[in-house]
């Protein structure tokens, strides 16, 4: 194992910030796992550090940090349409990654440092923007009508456009000429479509039966016999028709701006629609049907509306986000934001490209992202651009800063992206609050000033119990493991029924207070000294940290002061070493406190949480196929469903800590596939079959 640290330092709302990241390298079967912790130093400008921050934008329409200083020169900036412009970046302060908008363009956007061939085929005036950043800061160049096109009098341009690009499988297309020139010959292609070639000026109804992405091709020739073409590869995508509703999402790179400044949306909308139809209060243009709109300029101060109405084969759906763009030169704030994002996808490939959301309170005005494992590393937009992920398997931490004039806040998710080499739709795990040298086997801690346990009945009535579990890994909770020290009920009718209600509650208040599920299991009905195994119904659903618990009664009917109903669940031995923790809190008389505060002890219960992280990608449900039985024991079997005979298929079986146990690659045929599972330990396992662009995900438990 080797362990190194990297400092980065970054200048943010008056103050500096400095991350410590340390990281661990393992390597074992040649799997490189790399795992990171990050310590967030802040040195306010309380004394300690100061620079002042001016809040006004500078002129010629850059803003950004004194130590990056965005700026760029192009080939040539008058044209005639049908040429192309090679830009250079001439930025200073060393940035590291580069967003340019080219309105306008063939190529509307680009995050080389130095774009060539970029083609304008329609006359006019169009700006260009260059945005760069750095660990440092970053810094913003926007040039109004920088780039003239003239009209091509001497030569035809090809160019066309699609009433849509994006379509349902069995969609038709219509194409529209939009070629300058004395033209006589127009030549189609159309990769994929039926027909797949046309000499019509405006083909219409193309017809495309199967998914993919295709090219298509126009060829035109004028009256004295020259010609231009143009191939838009990839321009047509075919989608499978949606099985779910579609529901709306979006997000822009950035929610708060000056006057004169630009926005980029980018579409997060489930359920595979293939129309979008946006509407942009205050912008220009106030309208788009891009999937991605991009450059959309708000000139006037004020807050503004986004709205998105989307469809796809089986309905439409509509999101309208309120005053979710403010144009301002001051800050507005009231009071100090708080800190909260989330991700479109945390299960990933390597390779995968990552969309992050602000989600924080209280309008911040300032964002400063640090990504762990990604590409770029750093980001000063409310809403990145798209992170890659291109390290190999591990699990990487990403850390948001936000402030405004009225304060700042941070907060880390350690091991929030999940990595991994291959086609991996579930992870899960049995998480604990105890560390293996503090309980082994099931550990027991009596009241020293009363009768009974810590974690269970006593002479202080105690009632109900939560372990906190502060981890932002987890994306659902399948059941939990309970190590039941006593069970054990008095032969009175009453204790017949006596039950102990486990909850799973949401972690983001300081005390349990809101219920994500609940499970009652009788006392009757559970071992000791065991660990129990409780399963949910359905997984239950968290976003970061959770509570863990249980409520139990108290039933004396020999009126001895003591519960005739014992249930006691193993915590570990008081932790006395100095900076010890503890995660265990308990009710009485309605009141939580800390284990510490109410027992003087620092403890967690022996509650193993089996926790998944799920990425659910909309393909999964592509292939109608069936695994059974469920649960297993010496075989399963997999019934292909509607995959056509011969198609190739990859399975892979996975343990619950992600570990692949079975690979093969083979055809489907006319019976069901049959597993051999006799040697696999009892548990849970998850199955992926993978055909072209399509998996099937399917959980599975073996038990002999």
């Amino acid at each position: 194992m080797k362990i190194f640290f990297i400092w980065d330092c970054f200048y943010f709302l008056n103050a500096y910030f400095c991350i410590l990241i340390q990281y661990d390298f393992f390597d074992e079967l040649n799997i490189a796992i790399m795992k990171g912790k990050v310590v967030l130093f802040i040195l306010l400008s309380a004394g300690l550090i100061f620079t002042p921050v001016s809040k006004s934008y500078c002129q010629n329409n850059k803003k950004g940090n004194k130590q990056l200083s965005a700026d760029f020169q192009a080939s040539a900036y008058e044209i005639v349409a049908g040429d192309c412009i090679n830009f250079t970046d001439m930025s200073t302060g060393g940035p590291t990654y580069w967003e340019w908008q080219f309105p306008g363009s063939e190529t509307l956007s680009s995050n080389l440092k130095n774009p060539a061939g970029i083609c304008y085929l329609v006359p006019g005036v169009y700006s260009v923007t260059l945005e760069i950043q750095s660990s440092t800061g970053y810094d913003q160049k926007i040039v109004e009508e920088c780039i003239t096109v003239l009209e091509n009098t001497q030569t035809p341009v090809a160019n066309f456009a699609a009433d849509n690009v994006i379509i349902p499988k069995g969609g038709f297309v219509t194409f529209t000429n939009l070629s300058q020139g004395d033209l006589i010959r127009w030549n189609w292609e159309f990769e994929g479509g039926t027909p797949d070639i046309s000499t019509a000026e405006n083909p219409m109804a193309i017809a495309y039966m199967e998914i993919g992405t295709y090219d298509v091709y126009l060829q035109v020739e004028d009256a004295i016999g020259q010609k231009s073409e143009i191939l838009r590869e990839d321009y047509i995508q075919v989608v499978s028709e949606s099985t779910t509703h579609p529901i709306a999402n979006f997000t822009a790179n950035r929610t708060f701006i000056a006057p004169g400044e630009a926005v980029n949306f980018t579409d997060l909308s489930k359920g595979r629609p293939y129309k979008w139809t946006w509407s942009f209060d205050g912008g220009e243009p106030d309208s788009s049907t891009e999937k991605d709109p991009q450059n959309i300029l708000y000139q006037a101060a004020g807050t503004y509306d986004v709205q998105l109405i989307i469809q796809n084969s089986l309905g439409t759906d509509t999101i309208l986000k309120e005053d979710y763009i403010i144009v301002s030169e001051t800050d507005p704030c009231t009071t100090a934001p708080i800190a909260k994002f989330s991700a479109s996808q945390r299960l990933i490939p390597s390779g995968t490209t990552v969309h992050f959301e602000d989600k924080s309170l209280n309008n911040p005005t300032q964002w400063y992202w640090s990504f762990q494992g990604g590409y770029p590393s750093t980001s000063y937009f409310s809403n990145p651009p798209g992170i890659e992920y291109n390290f190999p398997e591990g699990r990487y931490d990403v850390t948001l800063t936000v402030s405004n004039e009225c304060g700042a806040d941070y907060l880390t998710k350690p091991d929030y992206i999940v990595v991994y080499s291959g086609a991996v739709s579930i992870i899960c795990d049995t998480i604990s609050n105890i560390a293996e040298n503090e309980l082994a086997g099931l550990g027991l801690m009596s009241l020293e000033d009363s009768w009974g346990h810590i974690g269970g009945h006593n002479g202080q009535i105690t009632r109900m119990y939560a372990d906190k579990f502060d981890t932002h890994v987890f994306t659902q909770i399948e059941g939990i493991q309970v190590p039941v020290h006593i069970a054990q009920i008095s032969s009175a009718p009453e204790s017949y029924n006596a039950r102990v209600n486990f909850y799973i509650w949401d972690g983001s208040t300081q005390y349990p207070e809101i219920v994500l599920h609940q499970k009652d299991i009788y006392i009757r009905n559970m071992s000791a000294p065991i660990y129990n195994f409780f399963k949910f119904e359905n997984p239950v659903e968290v976003d970061g940290p959770f509570f863990v618990g249980y409520r139990i009664s108290y039933n004396d009917v020999t009126g001895n002061g003591q519960s005739d109903d014992l249930f006691v669940v193993s915590v570990a031995q008081n932790r006395t070493y100095t900076g010890a923790k503890n995660t265990l809190y308990v009710q009485h008389s309605g009141v939580w406190q800390t284990a510490t505060e109410r027992f003087n002890v620092r403890t967690s219960t022996g509650i193993k949480p089996i926790a998944c992280l799920v990425d659910v990608k909309e393909f999964e449900t592509d292939l109608d196929i069936a695994v059974y039985p469920n649960p297993a024991s010496s075989f399963i079997k997999i019934n292909t469903g509607v995959l056509n005979k011969d198609t190739n298929i990859n399975i892979q079986i996975f343990d619950i800590t992600g570990r692949l146990m079975y690979q093969k690659d083979t055809k489907t045929g006319y019976d069901d596939i049959t597993i051999n599972t006799e040697n696999y330990q009892n548990g849970l396992y998850l199955i992926n079959v993978i055909s072209d662009n399509s998996r099937f995900t399917e959980k599975i438990m073996i038990l002999h």
